[in-house]
């Protein structure tokens, strides 16, 4: 709804100016404090789910055969 989000169109507009005409554009640019903990909450969960998937992964490997 029109004047209900947190953003500021121009601001948002001048943000991606800047970021396209800069060289040096992320992959995923991410704009406003919303979408910043949105996406800072989902990396946290990912990282969470690396560690503890840690212990289990590396016992999946094929083990190296000796040097002859």
């Amino acid at each position: 709804m029109l004047g209900t989000q947190l953003g500021d169109p121009a601001k948002a507009a001048a943000a991606i100016i800047t970021v396209a005409t800069s060289g040096a554009a992320p992959l995923h640019q991410i704009l406003g404090s919303d979408s910043l903990g949105l996406a800072a909450g989902r990396l946290q969960s990912l990282s969470d789910d690396v560690e503890a998937s840690r212990p289990l992964a590396a016992t999946t490997d094929i083990p190296e055969a000796p040097a002859a």
